[in-house]
């Protein structure tokens, strides 16, 4: 081979080498990485070092993710989000705190079960109490413990409660802004009661100073 050729070939290598890892000469691609860091600004940082903006379908981004990195020709990074070898968050367990507003209960071998779901600010929990042979009740109404406290904010949260004893009775709980716990709320009564559609006069005439709280969890189409 001679000098003159070997320098060819030495070029083309080069060249080549540049182009593979040089997104200005070969154009977009893609690859995998793992997440080092989840950034505060919408950006993780992977453990190669690369800062990718997350796109909207990556909710709940978590040190460890497997996910896909792209890369445009300008050498922009984004990610669509993790790739099916990472776990889908699932429900954590914890124990609520059972307390009342005048004497607490002593919860002796009553047993309370917790669990929530939560994806960055929105956070679902599920809770179910069981009083045992060694429980007594305390006084006042009953306040149930949050897993998070719930946002400063000019809303409240209302969820669905159902009491079985003897009967099944069909309530709602309720948490304000600001708060680490929830109560519960049922007819004042054993006597059922009755339900309408809310309008102008029904369940009461609505007024100035009145207050609606609503609170509903749903997945946009």
């Amino acid at each position: 081979m001679t000098t003159r050729q070997a320098l060819a070939d030495e070029i083309l290598r080069q060249a080549t080498a540049v182009g593979s890892t040089t997104p200005q000469a070969h154009g977009g691609d893609w690859r995998q990485a793992t997440v080092a860091t989840v950034g505060a600004g919408g950006t993780v940082t992977t453990t190669d070092g690369i800062v990718a903006r997350r796109l909207e379908s990556y909710r709940n981004p978590a040190v460890g993710d497997v996910i896909r990195i792209d890369v445009s020709s300008t050498g922009d990074w984004t990610t669509p989000g993790r790739t099916a070898t990472a776990a889908v968050p699932g429900w954590t367990p914890y124990t609520p705190t059972w307390t009342a507003g005048t004497t607490n209960p002593s919860v002796g071998n009553a047993v309370r079960t917790g669990r929530y779901q939560r994806f960055e600010k929105t956070c679902h929990v599920a809770i179910r109490l069981v009083p045992g042979t060694t429980t007594t009740f305390g006084s006042g109404g009953y306040l149930i413990g949050l897993p998070f406290p719930t946002a400063d904010d000019t809303v409240e949260y209302v969820g669905s409660a159902r009491l079985t004893a003897g009967s099944t009775y069909i309530g709602q709980c309720f948490a304000g802004a600001n708060a680490t716990e929830m109560n519960a709320t049922f007819p004042s009564s054993a006597t059922p009661a009755t339900a309408v559609n809310m309008s102008p006069t029904a369940p009461a005439t609505f007024a100035s100073g009145h207050i609606l709280r609503l609170s509903l969890t749903y997945q946009t189409a």
